[in-house]
């Protein structure tokens, strides 16, 4: 690939998650993280009208519980084991969102996990830079705006 097609991005940016009507949520790019993670709460699964999976859940951009938060249902993508930033594998809920940063718009696999104590309520791993086709500068930040 060219190196002129790929996007140069900071260390952390602000992501806007359209299907969820979520405008600037603050992210953190983390190449080390094979999978992208978001902060969700109230996590349950059911089987809907079609007799598929699926998971509703609360999100917020300020990685807090908010009564106003939406729930958003999403069909289930599958269950993972990961393992999390202080070494401990858990089974997560995988579903596929859409994420825009700057001019680039894409669906990626999110595992959704608590992030309350996170400053970040996204964390941006491989698996979505790699369908961005993101070249990440640590020296930056916010340099999507």
């Amino acid at each position: 690939m060219d190196m002129k097609q790929k996007m140069i991005i900071g260390r952390y940016e602000l992501c806007d998650l359209p299907e969820l009507e979520i405008v600037g949520m603050r992210a953190r790019i983390d190449t080390g993280a094979k999978t992208t993670a978001l902060h969700a709460y109230n996590i349950e699964t059911s089987v809907g009208d079609d007799g598929q999976e699926q998971v509703t859940f609360n999100t917020h951009p300020d990685n807090k519980r908010h009564k106003k938060a939406p729930k958003i249902t999403l069909p289930l993508v599958e269950k993972r084991k990961i393992i999390s930033s202080n070494g401990i594998k858990e089974e997560r809920l995988i579903v596929k969102i859409k994420i825009k940063m700057g001019e680039k718009k894409f669906s990626t696999n999110v595992s959704l996990t608590s992030r309350h104590k996170m400053t970040f309520p996204l964390l941006i791993g491989r698996n979505t830079l790699q369908k961005g086709k993101f070249i990440v500068d640590v020296s930056l930040t916010r340099r999507l705006g």
